[in-house]
C-alpha cells in the first residue's frame, strides 16, 4: 500500500486538476477570459515549482541538461488543459525558469556555453511540438465528446418525435435537452401565433430562480429579430445596458423553427454573465429541424384524424337518411299494400278458396318481406341504439345472436354517450358476434364493457378455435377506421386453438 500512494495521489490530483479546468473551457458554462488566465497561471506556477524541487532532489543524481525533459510534464499539462497558447508560455517560463536555477553560471541568465544553448533550444522546439500534439489531440477528443453528446440528444428528441409523444411533453423534453447539451442557463420554445401573439410551448431553466425573475430582455430581443427576419439571432443584454432580473447580464441565441416553408417559432438558449459560442446558432439549426417535423406530423395527424372524422359523421348521417327514407317510405307502402291485401282476402266470396289461397300467400311473402327490410334498416342503422342508447343495443345483439351471450356491461344508464362512440361499439360488437357465429365453432361469447376513467373499454371473447387474421378478409377491418377516426384502438387476438378475442378502447364524452 506503501508503494502504491504516490500514484495514486497524483491520480486524484490529476483528475481535481481536470475537473478545474474542465469548468473554466467551454464544456460547462463558460467563465470569463480573465478568470481563466488567473487559473492557468496559478497552475502553471505551482507545476513549474513542483518540477523545480524535483530537479533539486535529482540534481546531483544525473547530469543536469538531462533533467529539463522534466518541465515537458507541465507543458503537456497546461496544453492538455488550457490549450496551445498557455503551454507556450509555460515552455518559455520554464526555460528561463530552468536556466538561471541550473545552467551555469546558476544564477544568473548568463549561458556562455553553445552546448547549453543547443539543448535548451531544443527543449523549447520540443516543448512547443508536444504541447501542440497534446493540445490537438485534447481537442480531437472533446470534439467527439461533444458530438457523441450532441448526436445522443438528437437521437432521443427524434425517438419522441416517432414515438409520437403529446405535443406538450415534446416542447418541454426538448428545451430542456437543448437546454442541458449547450450548457445554458435558460432555454425556450416560442410559437408566433396566427392572432400576433407569442405562446410559449416549452421551457426549462437551470434555477428556477430564472423563470421567476421574468423573461431576459435578449431573449425578447432575439425573438422579435427572428420574427422579422426569419434567420438566426443573436442578442446581449449589454447590448441595451441592461441586466436580467438578479443583476446578471444576459447572451441570448435563437434559431428560426420553419413549418412547410413558414415561420412557426423559434428556439431560443440564454446564459448569463457570459457569451454563449460562436456555433450555438448551428447547433440549434439541428434541433429545430427536427422540431419543425414533430410539428408538421401533428398538424398532419391533426387533419388526418379531422378528415377522417367527417368522413364518418358523413357515413353515419346517409345510413341515418337511407333508414328513416326505409322506415317511411317502402316499409310503410309494404305495410299499407299488407293490409290492403287481407282486406281483400277477408272480402272474397268462399266460393273460390284457391284465389284466398293465392293471396294468403302473396301476403305472407309480403310479411317475410316487410321483416327483412326492417333488418336490412336496423343494420344500416339500428334504430334501438338511437333511442335506448348502447346497453340495450347490446343486449338486443346478444338475443339475436345464435350462440348463448354472457353479457357484462358496467355503463352509467343515466347518461348516455356521444352518438358516435355508441355507433362505433355497437358496430364492433355486432361484427364480433357475427364471426364468432359463422367461423369461430364456438359455443359461447362472453361480452365485457366498463366505462371509466375517461375511456370506454369493451371485449368480445369466444372459446371457439382461433386463428382469425384481419389479412383473411374481415368486417373489422372497416371498422378500424372508425375508431382510429375517434382516437381509439382496435385490438384482435386470435391464437391458433385459444378463441379469439376483440378488444376496444374509445376515449368517450357524455351527454344528458
Amino acid at each position: 500500500m506503501t508503494g502504491r500512494w504516490p500514484s495514486a495521489r497524483l491520480a486524484s490530483a490529476w483528475r481535481a486538476l481536470a475537473r478545474w479546468a474542465d469548468a473554466e473551457r467551454g464544456d460547462g458554462p463558460p467563465a470569463s477570459r480573465v478568470r481563466r488566465w488567473i487559473h492557468a497561471t496559478i497552475a502553471s506556477t505551482v507545476l513549474i515549482v513542483a518540477i523545480n524541487s524535483a530537479v533539486d532532489l535529482l540534481d546531483n543524481h544525473a547530469p543536469v541538461r538531462s533533467l529539463s525533459v522534466l518541465y515537458l510534464l507541465a507543458v503537456v499539462t497546461v496544453a492538455v488543459l488550457w490549450g496551445m497558447i498557455f503551454a507556450i508560455l509555460v515552455s518559455l517560463v520554464s526555460v528561463l525558469s530552468f536556466s538561471y536555477l541550473y545552467v551555469p553560471p546558476r544564477g544568473k541568465f548568463d549561458i556562455t556555453e553553445p552546448a547549453n544553448w543547443y539543448s535548451l533550444l531544443v527543449f523549447l522546439i520540443t516543448a512547443i511540438v508536444v504541447s501542440e500534439l497534446a493540445a490537438r489531440s485534447q481537442r480531437t477528443a472533446r470534439a467527439s465528446a461533444r458530438l457523441a453528446e450532441e448526436q445522443g440528444a438528437l437521437r432521443r428528441v427524434a425517438t419522441l418525435v416517432a414515438q409520437e409523444t403529446s405535443r406538450e411533453e415534446l416542447d418541454a423534453l426538448i428545451s430542456e435537452e437543448v437546454g442541458q447539451l449547450l450548457s445554458a442557463d435558460l432555454a425556450m420554445m416560442r410559437h408566433y401565433a396566427d392572432d400576433g401573439s407569442l405562446r410559449l410551448m416549452g421551457q426549462w431553466a437551470r434555477s428556477t430562480r430564472l423563470i421567476a425573475s421574468g423573461c431576459p430582455a435578449a431573449v425578447d430581443r432575439v425573438t422579435e429579430l427572428i420574427a422579422q427576419t426569419g434567420k438566426l439571432a443573436r442578442f446581449e443584454n449589454e447590448m441595451l445596458g441592461q441586466r436580467g432580473g438578479d443583476g446578471a447580464t444576459f447572451s441570448a441565441v435563437g434559431a428560426p423553427i420553419v413549418v412547410e416553408g413558414r415561420l412557426w417559432g423559434a428556439m431560443i438558449v440564454a446564459s448569463r454573465a457570459h457569451d454563449l459560442p460562436a456555433n450555438t446558432g448551428a447547433r440549434l439549426d439541428d434541433f429545430t429541424a427536427l422540431v419543425a417535423i414533430a410539428i408538421a406530423n401533428a398538424k398532419n395527424r391533426a387533419d388526418l384524424a379531422a378528415s377522417r372524422e367527417r368522413v364518418v359523421v358523413a357515413a353515419d348521417e346517409t345510413r341515418r337518411r337511407i333508414e328513416r327514407d326505409l322506415h317511411d317510405g317502402a316499409q310503410q307502402q309494404l305495410v299499407a299494400l299488407t293490409f290492403e291485401l287481407q282486406a281483400t282476402q277477408e272480402s272474397l266470396p268462399s266460393g273460390i278458396p284457391q284465389v284466398r289461397a293465392d293471396l294468403s300467400r302473396v301476403t305472407q311473402g309480403l310479411v317475410s318481406t316487410l321483416e327483412e327490410l326492417r333488418e336490412i334498416a336496423r343494420g344500416i342503422h339500428p334504430a334501438i341504439l338511437v333511442q335506448g342508447g348502447l346497453a340495450p343495443a347490446l343486449r338486443m345483439l346478444a338475443q339475436r345472436c345464435p350462440l348463448p351471450v354472457q353479457l357484462e356491461l358496467e355503463v352509467d344508464r343515466q347518461s348516455r354517450l356521444a352518438e358516435p362512440i355508441e355507433v362505433a361499439t355497437y358496430y364492433v360488437v355486432a361484427e364480433a358476434l357475427t364471426n364468432a357465429a359463422k367461423h369461430a365453432d364456438a359455443s359461447l361469447v362472453k361480452v365485457t364493457g366498463d366505462a371509466r376513467d375517461g375511456m370506454l373499454r369493451v371485449r368480445v371473447q369466444d372459446d371457439g378455435c382461433g386463428g382469425a387474421s384481419p389479412a383473411r378478409g374481415s368486417g373489422l377491418v372497416g371498422i378500424v377506421d372508425r375508431v382510429e377516426a375517434l382516437g381509439g384502438k382496435l385490438v384482435l387476438r386470435s391464437p391458433p386453438g385459444a378463441g379469439t378475442s376483440v378488444e376496444l378502447a374509445l376515449p368517450i364524452a357524455t351527454q344528458a
